[in-house]
């Protein structure tokens, strides 16, 4: 596995990481992980000077992560508003009739006693627990675990009653009341929500609300990554740039093979497809170097595809 890729993926898990990469001369698209100030993994040129205004710089962290432990009413609805939203999701419950892929076909499932899924390492960067389990117990079984692993938001269910027990059982046994004064409990915001689907929408308000507050963060996706760790001979482009409301992100990116398949995602749209071209030239032209390339989307050229945005999109197209 490439060694890069598996040291963002390690890194992310725990901390902070900041990504440059090089937009112009012979060094274009020679990039390099920093944590801590410290260079931890580099792709071409390692003697390369970290600085300067030719470089782009990066606050790196994950696509959400929503790890849902149980998988009855609430879970479901929350399920639903998770794919509408496009988080990677998991179910964590140890009964197969409310962990099974009829009921959470786009979820990875752990279909076993948590104690099984938690004493395990797992490839969540840094996810978003919530906790609405069957019963008291299970649930701080599963607060306990939480707390214990890196994350950005743990939020349990249950009344003002059972919630003040339950901490009350975690701090005699040693958990100190720091951690637990960040349980977000009794979860959701304050919307006066009664039925399971009201219960859903008033946590996933609730956790937008965390995410957004990190809006200097590039998301990557971790399943991009861990495919591209593992494969060779494709080209990777990577929004670098935008201007107006060209619908994607800096950071946004998309794998395409040699084979013709491709991972991931520029945007969409025309863009998308001169990308996917553009990077099909490079593969069978070995001589093409990496690459930025500005596509213009003025307002005419896209209302005439049926969009509005317009604006412009710089993508960087890096061998690998």
């Amino acid at each position: 596995m490439n060694h890069y890729y598996t040291t963002l993926l390690e890194t992310l898990k725990t901390e902070p990481l900041i990504r440059k990469t090089v937009l112009t001369g012979e060094a274009t698209g020679c990039e390099a992980l920093f944590s801590q100030g410290k260079m931890v993994a580099s792709l071409g040129s390692e003697g390369e000077a970290w600085e300067g205004e030719d470089l782009l710089v990066e606050n790196l962290g994950s696509k959400i992560e929503l790890v849902i432990c149980g998988g009855g009413h609430v879970a479901k609805e929350l399920y639903a508003l998770a794919t509408q939203l496009e988080m990677e999701i998991s179910i964590l419950d140890e009964r197969e009739e409310f962990c099974n892929p009829t009921l959470y076909p786009k979820a990875s499932l752990y279909c076993a006693p948590f104690g099984e899924t938690f004493a395990k390492s797992q490839p969540w960067i840094k996810p978003f627990f919530v906790l609405v389990t069957r019963g008291h117990g299970f649930d701080q079984f599963c607060l306990e675990k939480t707390l214990a692993l890196p994350h950005a938001y743990i939020g349990m269910i249950g009344s003002r009653h059972k919630v003040a027990i339950t901490l009350d059982n975690l701090e005699k046994k040693g958990i100190p009341q720091q951690a637990l004064s960040t349980v977000h409990t009794p979860i959701g915001l304050p919307i006066g929500a009664v039925t399971a689907a009201e219960i859903a929408i008033s946590i996933m308000a609730q956790i937008i609300g965390v995410y957004r507050k990190e809006d200097n963060l590039v998301r990557l996706d971790p399943k991009l990554l861990r495919t591209i760790a593992e494969r060779k001979g494709y080209i990777l482009a990577r929004v670098v740039k935008k201007s107006g409301s060209a619908p994607c992100d800096v950071g946004f990116q998309i794998a395409v093979f040699s084979d013709g398949t491709t991972q991931g995602t520029v945007g969409g749209g025309l863009v998308e497809a001169k990308a996917i071209a553009h990077a099909k030239e490079m593969l069978s032209s070995p001589a093409l170097s990496d690459v930025v390339v500005e596509y213009g989307l003025d307002s005419s050229k896209a209302g005439s595809l049926g969009m509005i945005c317009g604006g412009d999109v710089h993508i960087l197209f890096q061998r690998r």
